[in-house]
């Protein structure tokens, strides 16, 4: 076995019979019970995470195989691990009460607890291993290696020695560990958006999303590929998963690129993009909002509305820099035959507002996410009894449904179960404090070197995980760290969730941009690369909001509209400098002007940048002036 086979995730596995009927019954069974939450039913929370976690173990060991070279049917070896989940995970529900009365690190853990726990917690490694990949197996055991022998360390990382039970205690029993903010955010936030999303995009929504997009842009020049940035935009709001949205909107988007003479790799970095922004662009915002609401305390409406100018920012950036390749590339403006116009898909398909717009007014008018996501799956039924006449197909179209959204849900429910085990770890060992101080010390105090270390910090983690986890990581890791530099609590959350979704383009584990090379047939680290030139301003907008939170609409109108517009003509002249063109070629010297005039216009003050933001729009007038005087010449 190769280096990558060992480190890969397994590959989807095909089930027989059994292994189809087991894996709908969990997923049925876990809809009842998280839906009836989300409606209010009063359920013990420990019981359902429990059940919840044992679910998804099942799942994903039945679904995913042990390696990418493993039979893709069913095993021996996945049955005997799909008992053991059901197993621990009942016995922890069956001593629920037992637990509940017991003293938390005093009273003394029996054999079968201790036996339970472990093996728990084993079980969420091996389901890691396969769903995520080796590489962040080892570096949770790394973490849990610190927390058994840390004590034998010198020096100020030394910790005091524990004991099996606190250790077991602390990590499986305790509510900072496996049974965490993480796993609850899973349960009772994630699952329900990634259920509406799976429905959504089952009844027709990724259909409805894309001509939508169509009907506004595709007659315009380099239409698919501004498609691309509309819907994957739209679809990726609402699942929150950079990789599901490649794969759901991508599918379609990529081959039309590419028929209109996009090159492949191009065209697979700006699904990737496109899709990658759908987790910074509210109302779901990747799930990682939620968890942050349990971090800070912060509303979650207060959250999003925060975060819509820099996700609005980032896209327009993203379709700027599509606009002005495609006039590169002197791309025909170009339309699918039979494409509907604006008019049509609004009179066929306006039956997709209602969940949607249920969606955001409950997020951000009652503020109960949850809730609202619960009603807007209630909202979804009439557009799929429309959909499927016969209540039988409608019957079957559902469960389909429910499955895929489970299916969707196991990588991220699994990564922030196994997030709980670091988390309960640094907060067992102290290592929180301990890494943020070193952090800043690396740095040395620097304001823009911390920032630095703390982005590094961030992408590193998010090789390969989803948002939600790499957020549960970094928020205890680097979110210290920022806040020693003064920076407000809002900013400095919202940095880390920033950074955590770009990870899904940022080699060497790109995700994102795996995903999309896979449609495209492209090489996967080409493509990776080029997405973070097409997305470079989305690097750029987490340090300049923490440093100009008037980018967040914090602050007074006046700071609020000043910041905005030199932010957005720092973000164009930096992406005309990195394409290369503006009503026709730039040479070389022109381009390194225009990224030295967007520093001038990013920077967070001083009376020169007004000076330059004069000078940039009358290069840009003029350059339009020339190119409408040359016949032939492009000029828009």
């Amino acid at each position: 076995m190769s280096a990558y086979q060992w480190l890969a995730p397994g590959r989807r596995r095909q089930n027989g019979p059994a292994g189809r009927l087991l894996a709908t019954a969990v997923a049925i069974g876990l809809t009842a019970l998280l839906m009836a939450m989300a409606f209010g039913v009063y359920v013990n929370r420990a019981l359902a995470l429990h059940l919840f976690l044992g679910g998804i173990l099942t799942l994903a060991f039945l679904t995913i195989t042990g390696n990418p070279r493993r039979p893709a049917g069913p095993t021996r070896i996945s049955w005997l691990l799909v008992a053991a989940s059901w197993a621990a995970s009942l016995y922890f529900v069956g001593m629920n009460s037992a637990h509940a009365k017991r003293v938390p690190m005093i009273d003394e853990l029996s054999l079968a607890d201790m036996t339970a726990a472990i093996l728990l917690a084993v079980l969420v490694l091996e389901a890691t291993r396969r769903c995520i990949g080796m590489t962040l197996v080892v570096l949770v055991l790394g973490f849990l290696a610190y927390g058994i022998w840390g004590d034998r360390l010198p020096g100020s990382f030394s910790h005091r020695p524990l004991s099996a039970q606190e250790i077991v205690d602390h990590l499986v029993f305790s509510t900072n560990g496996l049974i965490g903010p993480a796993l609850e955010v899973a349960a009772f936030l994630v699952f329900v958006f990634v259920v509406f999303g799976a429905l959504l995009d089952r009844w027709g929504g990724g259909d409805f999303f894309h001509d939508f997009a169509q009907s506004l842009v595709g007659r315009q020049v380099g239409g698919p590929a501004k498609v691309a940035v509309f819907s994957s935009g739209l679809y990726g709001s609402i699942s929150g998963s950079p990789t599901a949205d490649v794969v759901t909107t991508g599918s379609f988007t990529i081959p039309l690129m590419m028929r209109t003479g996009v090159p492949p790799t191009y065209a697979a970095a700006v699904e990737a993009t496109a899709s990658t922004g759908g987790a910074i662009l509210p109302p779901v915002m990747g799930s990682a909002a939620f968890l942050m609401v349990d971090f800070t305390g912060i509303p979650y409406a207060t959250i999003v509305t925060a975060a819509i100018m820099p996700a609005l920012l980032y896209y327009l950036i993203v379709f700027t820099a599509v606009h002005l390749r495609a006039r590169k590339l002197a791309l025909a403006p170009t339309l699918a035959d039979g494409a509907p116009t604006l008019a049509q898909v609004l009179r066929r398909d306006w039956i997709y507002f209602v969940p949607i717009a249920l969606l955001v007014w409950g997020v951000l008018k009652l503020d109960r996410p949850v809730f609202a996501g619960a009603i807007a799956c209630l909202a979804l039924i009439p557009i799929g009894l429309l959909r499927h006449r016969s209540p039988r197909a409608f019957l079957g179209s559902l469960v389909a449904g429910l499955n895929n959204g489970m299916g969707q849900l196991v990588a991220v429910g699994i990564a922030c179960a196994v997030a709980g085990l670091v988390v309960g770890t640094l907060s067992m060992a102290d290592l929180t404090g301990k890494i943020s101080s070193g952090m800043f010390t690396l740095a040395g105090g620097s304001y823009a070197l911390t920032l630095l270390v703390a982005t590094t910090v961030i992408i590193l983690l998010g090789m390969g995980m989803p948002t939600p986890a790499v957020y549960a990581l970094a928020a205890v890791l680097a979110a210290p760290a920022l806040q020693a530099l003064k920076i407000d609590l809002l900013p400095a959350h919202l940095f880390i969730v920033y950074f955590s979704s770009m990870s899904a383009i940022t080699p060497p584990v790109a995700v994102a941009a795996f995903a999309a090379a896979s449609i495209a047939r492209a090489n996967p680290v080409a493509v990776a690369f080029l997405a973070c030139r097409i997305g470079i301003v989305a690097f750029v907008i987490p340090i300049l909001f923490v440093g100009q939170p008037g980018l967040l609409l914090m602050g007074d109108a006046a700071g609020i509209a000043n910041t905005i517009a030199f932010v957005v003509l720092g973000a164009m002249a930096l992406v005309i400098a990195f394409e290369g063109w503006l009503f026709g070629d730039l040479a070389v010297p022109v381009r390194v002007a225009l990224a030295v005039a967007a520093v001038a216009l990013l920077a967070q003050s001083g009376t020169a940048r007004w000076g330059v933001a004069a000078v940039f729009l009358a290069f840009v007038a003029w350059r339009y002036w020339r190119a409408r005087s040359r016949p032939g010449t492009p000029h828009a």
